[in-house]
């Protein structure tokens, strides 16, 4: 097959969307960023589009065939993922209410802070290497170029850009940013809990044989 398979892309875009849309850390790391400021937000999200990227790349190369043959290797970045999960949470669960004006003790993290926690969020989520393993494995075939190949892995890095750009518009809208941040203490604490959550099922989870 020497050009873009139609269907096949159809295919990506739908199994795209779907994992975007479903809730987890990327979700949560991004409420919880964006409620800092519009900047903070976007940093967030590109940074996760950031590790996207590298996920496409050693998808590419094969590097990612030995995550699936070694356990030991798997299991390494599953407790990694797991750990950063639940210390970001505790973090969120332990914020304090502010006794004075919110918005202006609200404080904000750095623009490079939030693209880091994107980033490292995305890097020690073993269930996105698991994911674009489990796309390339079905959708591509050998003879596949590999210009075709990076244009499905980008479609779904473009779904998550759009998805969670939208999510930082919303949250930063003045209004809605504003009732927020009224009750922000209360937001940090539900995603830090729903993140340490999802950390522990993260170390809980099995590997599929």
């Amino acid at each position: 097959m020497n050009y873009m398979d139609f269907g096949i892309w159809i295919t990506v875009l739908t199994i795209g969307v779907l994992v975007v849309l479903s809730p987890g850390p990327n979700w949560a790391v991004t409420i919880k960023n964006s409620l800092h400021s519009k900047k903070t937000g976007f940093s967030t999200v590109f940074g996760m589009a950031a590790w996207t990227l590298i996920h496409i790349f050693y998808c590419l190369i094969g590097i990612g065939i030995v995550v699936t043959k070694s356990i030991i290797l798997f299991n390494c970045i599953k407790w990694a993922g797991a750990i950063y999960l639940i210390y970001i949470g505790i973090k969120s669960v332990l914020t304090k209410k502010s006794n004075n004006n919110v918005l202006g003790t609200y404080k904000a993290i750095s623009v490079r802070k939030a693209f880091v926690n994107g980033f490292l969020t995305d890097l020690l989520n073993p269930k996105a290497t698991l994911f674009y393993l489990a796309l390339f494995t079905q959708v591509i075939n050998p003879e596949t170029p590999v210009i075709v190949q990076f244009f499905y892995g980008s479609t779904v890095m473009i779904i998550e850009l759009v998805w969670y750009s939208m999510m930082v518009i919303f949250l930063t809208h003045k209004v809605i940013r504003n009732g927020f941040l009224s009750i922000s203490h209360w937001v940090e604490r539900v995603t830090g809990t729903i993140l340490i959550v999802l950390g522990f099922r993260l170390a809980l989870s099995k590997v599929n044989n």
